[in-house]
């Protein structure tokens, strides 16, 4: 009997041996540290390459992941493109001081609003938190993707204030919808019930949902591009063929030296119509009916979830504006200024504001700091209500 019982332990004891020197388990327990390290720490901000930036450090979209990451629940929501991104932030340089208006980088990261908030509390007469989501290039189905995201996590805001001009929907510059810098990154935060619930493709369903559980499945794009480049400025190597031909061509900036050889030419406030009337021209009509499909939904969204929104239709200059084709820039007008009011919303109306000047933007379409400072001023004092 002794011997029985003997055995029965030594049994037991070789089985729980067993199972703590299994390579399997070991390797699983290994894997999920591996997985948390990784998403706690984020080793790729260690890692310096001029060729790439991953997507969740790239500084259009950088704010994005500092918002949904934590816990921050603001009275107030700024979207919108570099338009209203830039009257916020420059004003934002000269009244707190917080930030560097000559530094890019800086002012498509910042996310606060602080001359905003302060016009608000004087109005209210209360303490207002806002926080500033606009960022380049975002388009209205981007606005209207990042405020249902906001919603999905129970931080609804309430109220959501929304720059946008003609070119939010009808840009030819900027990637087809759902392939935006926005939609890449927050379509990966997605919750079990989404991935379940929408039509996907097999790839795409198989995708999501590992990466929903594993941390570095999702990012392994990001690793094997990053870790490459890296590599390759290592040893001083083009990483492709592209670049081995670009890294033969002169210096862009070579046909502007003078005849000192260091000094290049002033820069026109203007010089960067070319490029808006590629982004206007030809009239994307396709893209039109998309993007006011998204803007009505959002509207609707808010309209449903009681969340006040401000439309702010921004200025331009004339210069600008005459870049737009006629036809396109009416439908605008006519189709899209006049939806807030069919929810019950207000939508006021700078482009036509006529104490805007030349003198208050720095190229042909954003806002330096003096403008920034009218469109805020302008825009507190004409809103009708703000009840929070």
């Amino acid at each position: 009997m002794t011997e029985q019982v003997s055995d029965c332990k030594t049994e037991k004891t070789s089985k729980t041996g067993w199972l703590l020197s299994s390579f399997t388990i070991w390797l699983f327990v290994m894997l999920v540290g591996l997985n948390v390290f990784f998403q706690q720490v984020k080793p790729l901000q260690y890692i310096k390459t001029s060729r790439y930036v991953p997507l969740e450090q790239n500084p259009l979209v950088s704010k994005f992941p500092k918002f949904f990451d934590s816990a921050i629940h603001p009275e107030i929501i700024v979207l919108g493109s570099s338009l209203p991104m830039e009257a916020i932030a420059r004003y934002d340089a000269e009244f707190s001081h917080n930030l560097d208006s000559t530094n890019l980088d800086a002012i498509r990261k910042y996310t606060g609003a602080r001359y905003l908030e302060h016009l608000m509390e004087k109005k209210t007469g209360t303490k207002i938190s806002a926080f500033n989501l606009t960022c380049v290039a975002c388009m209205t189905s981007d606005a209207e993707m990042i405020l249902r995201k906001i919603i999905d996590t129970g931080r609804s805001p309430k109220v959501v204030i929304l720059g946008m001009g003609p070119r939010d929907f009808i840009d030819n510059i900027a990637p087809a919808a759902g392939k935006t810098p926005v939609c890449q990154l927050l379509s990966s935060r997605v919750t079990l019930p989404e991935i379940f619930s929408e039509k996907r493709s097999v790839d795409d369903f198989r995708d999501l949902l590992i990466g929903q559980m594993v941390y570095i499945y999702k990012v392994r794009g990001d690793y094997k591009t990053m870790l490459t480049g890296w590599a390759c400025d290592l040893v001083s190597h083009p990483a492709n063929l592209f670049e081995s031909k670009m890294s033969n061509l002169p210096p862009p900036d070579a046909a502007l030296k003078d005849a000192v050889g260091l000094k290049k030419k002033k820069r026109s406030q203007f010089a960067d119509l070319p490029e808006w009337k590629e982004r206007y021209f030809p009239a994307n009509f396709k893209r039109f009916e998309s993007e006011k499909a998204s803007f009505r939904k959002m509207l609707a969204n808010c309209h449903d979830k009681g969340i006040k929104v401000i439309v702010v239709n921004m200025p331009v200059t004339a210069q600008n504006r005459a870049l737009i084709p006629d036809n396109l820039y009416d439908r605008y007008r006519q189709e899209v200024c006049a939806l807030p009011p069919e929810y019950g919303f207000e939508i006021i109306d700078l482009n036509s504001n006529p104490s805007f000047t030349t003198s208050d933007f720095y190229d042909s379409a954003h806002l330096n700091a003096g403008g920034g400072k009218k469109v805020q001023d302008i825009l507190v004092s004409s809103v009708n209500s703000l009840s929070l």
